[in-house]
């Protein structure tokens, strides 16, 4: 049976997968697709709920799939259980036109928090301007193997 500080070691491990340059959608970088869908939006943040049926935000429907199904899979290979956990949200909010911070929170039942957070430099996606640097059609992604 594991114990629930582990859960700060899935906040970790979950924000290092998310904010990689392996998470991709259609072979462009994630953050780089939604500090662009934040700025035309204007929105405040995006939010992944991990723990919830609905989730405010569908059109990162791919994101949020494989990061409810990661977030089962590290639970389970911790013999955690998901009842143990009360709210398990990944945000994401611009700082500047060219910074996002990323901060994965998940609040346990009984009371303690944990949370992971990273600022990261991350231009805005354009596909006219990646285009022309790209060599492969795209390269990999751990939102694939959900």
């Amino acid at each position: 049976m594991g114990r629930r500080k582990e859960l700060k070691g899935i906040c970790n491990d979950l924000l290092d997968s998310f904010v990689s340059r392996y998470n991709d959608i259609d072979g462009y970088w994630a953050l780089g697709k939604f500090q662009a869908f934040l700025q035309t939006t204007q929105k405040e943040r995006l939010q992944f709920h991990l723990t919830r049926e609905k989730s405010e935000e569908s059109v990162f429907e791919q994101t949020l799939g494989y990061y409810r199904f990661a977030f089962q899979r590290h639970l389970r290979a911790r013999k955690l259980t998901d009842a143990w956990v009360d709210r398990a949200v990944i945000t994401v909010e611009p700082q500047s036109s060219s910074q996002l911070s990323c901060v994965f929170e998940i609040d346990a039942k009984n009371g303690p928090k944990f949370e992971a957070k990273r600022l990261i430099a991350v231009r805005p996606h354009k596909p006219e301007r990646e285009l022309q640097r790209r060599i492969e059609d795209h390269g990999p992604s751990n939102q694939k193997g959900a």
